[in-house]
């Protein structure tokens, strides 16, 4: 008489039954890897971010400083400019006044206007030393980033 299939057993060893049993093993441990590791991730990508973030705001800070200044220092430098115009325009109306009320004193006249303009030039050329000083100071105080 020939036993039934059904209730035969199978004993013995399969590569089929330790394969998979050692696939679950190692997707389970994977699993519980990630499950315990993934706080300690989120906080990493949160510190990350963090640093980003105050990294950007004191680039931010620094160029905003930096754009105070060269907007000082292009007002600064637009003041000579516009007073340079003024006293060039101040000399030529000088010398037209002086042509216009008395033409045989011309010689004197441009002596005159010669004098006021080396005056103007001295003080443009103080005005731009304050200038540059004042840079020069501001660059001190500030050490490189």
């Amino acid at each position: 008489m020939t036993p039934d299939p059904v209730h035969v057993a199978v004993s013995g060893f399969s590569w089929t039954t330790a394969f998979v049993g050692l696939l679950n093993v190692l997707v389970a441990g994977a699993l519980v890897a990630w499950i315990k590791g993934r706080p300690k991730m989120r906080e990493l990508e949160k510190t990350a971010d963090e640093k980003l973030r105050d990294d950007l705001l004191t680039r931010v800070t620094k160029l905003e400083i930096r754009l105070e200044e060269e907007r000082a220092q292009h007002d600064a430098s637009m003041s000579v400019m516009r007073h340079r115009l003024n006293n060039s325009d101040q000399c030529l109306d000088a010398l037209l006044m002086l042509l216009e009320t008395s033409p045989e004193k011309v010689t004197e006249a441009v002596a005159i206007v010669k004098t006021m303009r080396e005056r103007q030039r001295i003080a443009e050329a103080l005005e731009k030393a304050a200038i540059h000083a004042a840079k020069i100071s501001v660059t001190a105080e500030q050490p490189p980033a």
